[in-house]
């Protein structure tokens, strides 16, 4: 690796730290509740519709004016010339197509959110967050605000209106200009929520006039010395965006890019300046990730608490209860729930649960008694304790699904007798199966007996009970059992997060990494074959693999096609055979390769396994790092080194 490459994986690395510090921070108010989403038109991309730019493209060409003019003032201008009525045309056709699956959308609906502004006309958002189970209601105008659903989980501010009303939404100048005359209730609470909130911006550009609207708003709103911080996702400004179709435009293009690069980075300042901080990302795609990471961040304190017991029993328990009952009249059984409960909320979990014969009830009398907890006796809804009660419910396997979903740890306790005999399945069991299909961290208590002790035995026999959980093999009071259970939920927390950082780095280190194939067409065709196809079927890898699908005959096509497709990629994979450099088209793609700062991955081609001789190697290898100026790139061997099972360990080592 060059000094060049050094300095640009140090830079990421940094670019990485910081973005998941802003993650982190965002995490953090997210448990308190208070983060808001505001999205912008970019969040709706993937669903299918257009930027605000493309919306008005035909309108655009039919005036014929410049294509990087003020859209307002485009809109505007069409309006005055031909009628408001062709503009609600282009909003109401558009929105009106049938919206593709959004991923981005999806993580959001997931998250522990209660309120979302968007300048977005399409309902993309809130139909996704209602298939979540929770009511939303939506805000498109000022009459919006003087009713309220009381059975609410969130609310979506429409700031500039919505697709059913293309006539009132917010599109030319003169809508701008009378915004705060006929839309100032949405600019009043916004100025509100951004001193009270954070906020956390998706789907905005550096140059998206909304952004523009927003700061304005935000200029106004955080003059104190206490503004909270905001966060706001945006991808960098790249050369690949810019495409120069004539050999003389090309400096015409990078002025472009320069221009727009730097203008970025000072609004970025600007925005930092108005407790609006950047997470700046490669892709759009990337967003997925940071919005799963948040994701997996909110579960990570979350416990499912899976326990019962056969209220046909006496004895219940089991061997676990003891006689004696202390002085508030809880028998031993009871009194390690009730401190079982108290301790999860001590130490900053949240339980989760289905209220179990003989232990939900006693988990939230311990929940009651912490003094974190921020539960009233009168109120059963908060963020610390959530409870989903089974009982004359016919969707119970969904129930149980959904909670688990949620939690990041399975605690399984007592449970019944006959576990097992006659086919039966408890409650308990059936949530273990649940829980065994997903990566979570199961805790199941042995010395509570019962299903419980049979879940513990069979993840034993299968090796799936990790070291933290070794107190399970011993014997020991209720006080020592609560606190190892605990120890071991906080031990698993960290060792989770860490992987969840580490996790989050590679991934977007690697986020479709393109990989560019270069070789000699007729010699090793089969190979660029079989290395196309490792990297398509391997589901664990991120790269995209740029290969010609054919070969091109004509010069100018050829390397029209690889000045294009070395745009978007960041590895070559140099095919070696004898005649391999001799090629002026592989010649041409190392230089482009070296020039353009790729990361280079040659790998020798040694003929079925038998390799080269001595000295055809030693003159290949000489010819290799006479073009690579001396670099220190280390050269794999394809038969030798297992290239078909190796080449994505190979590629993940060049990052």
């Amino acid at each position: 690796m060059n000094y060049i490459e050094r300095l640009d994986k140090e830079k990421l690395a940094q670019t990485m730290e910081q973005n998941i510090s802003y993650l982190d921070c965002v995490a953090e108010q997210m448990k308190q509740g208070y983060v808001s989403v505001f999205t912008g038109a970019g969040l709706s991309i993937e669903s299918g519709y257009v930027d605000w730019k493309r919306l008005l493209e035909p309108i655009r060409k039919q005036m014929r004016l410049d294509a990087n003019m003020d859209l307002t003032e485009l809109a505007q201008y069409y309006k005055n010339q031909y009628g408001r009525q062709g503009l609600n045309d282009v909003v109401f056709n558009e929105f009106a197509k049938m919206p593709k699956s959004n991923d981005n959308v999806s993580w959001l609906a997931k998250l522990p959110i209660k309120e979302f502004w968007t300048t977005n006309y399409d309902d993309v958002l809130e139909r996704t967050i209602e298939k979540q189970g929770r009511v939303v209601e939506t805000i498109i105008n000022q009459e919006s605000f003087k009713y309220h659903d009381p059975q609410r989980d969130a609310v979506v501010y429409k700031m500039h209106g919505d697709k059913k009303y293309p006539d009132d939404v917010v599109l030319t100048r003169e809508d701008y200009q009378r915004y705060d005359e006929s839309r100032q209730l949405f600019t009043k609470l916004l100025s509100v929520e951004l001193v009270s909130r954070t906020f956390l911006f998706i789907g905005f550009s550096f140059n998206d006039p909304n952004l523009e609207r927003i700061l304005s708003i935000a200029k106004n709103s955080l003059n104190s010395r206490t503004m909270p911080r905001h966060y706001c996702f945006m991808r960098k400004v790249q050369i690949t965006d810019y495409d120069a179709n004539q050999e003389n435009q090309v400096k015409d293009v990078f002025e472009k890019y320069l221009q727009d690069k730097n203008y970025q980075e000072l609004r970025i300042k600007d925005m930092a300046n108005y407790g609006i901080y950047t997470i700046l990302i490669d892709d759009f795609k990337q967003i997925t990730l940071m919005l799963e990471y948040l994701y997996n961040k909110h579960i990570a304190d979350n416990v499912f608490v899976s326990g019962g017991i056969d209220p046909e029993i006496e004895n219940g328990y089991g061997t676990f209860d003891q006689e004696r009952r202390d002085e508030k009249g809880l028998s031993y059984a009871e009194r390690f729930l009730t401190d079982l409960g108290k301790a999860l909320i001590d130490e900053g979990f949240r339980v989760y649960t289905a209220f179990g014969v003989g232990v939900g009830n006693y988990i939230l009398s311990g929940v009651l008694k912490s003094p974190k907890n921020d539960l009233h006796n009168s109120n059963l809804t908060n963020s610390k304790i959530h409870i989903s009660s089974l009982i004359d419910k016919d969707d119970k396997d969904g129930i149980r699904k959904e909670l688990i979903n949620k939690c990041n740890s399975i605690i399984f306790l007592f449970g019944h007798a006959n576990e097992g005999q006659d086919g039966y399945k408890s409650g308990i069991w059936q949530e273990y199966e649940i829980a065994q299909k997903s990566d979570k961290f199961l805790v199941p208590i042995r010395q509570t007996g019962l299903s419980a002790e049979k879940i513990y035995s069979e993840l034993k026999r299968d090796g799936k009970l990790p070291e933290i959980l070794a107190f399970l093999e011993e014997d020991c009071d209720r006080k020592d059992l609560v606190s190892e259970i605990i120890n071991a939920l906080k031990e698993y927390r960290e060792e989770r997060e860490k992987k969840l950082k580490e996790k989050l780095f590679a991934d977007i280190t690697r986020h479709e990494t393109g990989v560019f194939i270069s070789y000699r067409y007729d010699a090793d065709n089969d190979i660029a074959k079989k290395i196309v196809e490792k990297i398509n079927n391997d589901k664990s890898n991120s790269y995209i693999v740029k290969v010609e699908s054919k070969k091109i005959k004509k010069e100018k096509k050829i390397k029209h096609w690889i000045d294009k497709t070395m745009k978007t990629t960041r590895i070559t994979v140099l095919l070696l055979s004898k005649e391999t450099l001799e090629s002026k088209y592989v010649s041409y793609e190392l230089e482009k390769s070296l020039s353009g700062g790729k990361l280079l991955l040659p790998i020798m081609i040694d003929r079925g396994g038998k390799g080269f001789s001595e000295d055809e190697e030693k003159a290949i290898l000489c010819k290799l790092k006479g073009r690579i100026s001396g670099q220190d790139i280390e050269v794999k061997k394809w038969y030798e080194g297992e290239g078909e099972k190796n080449i994505i360990n190979w590629l993940n080592e060049m990052l």
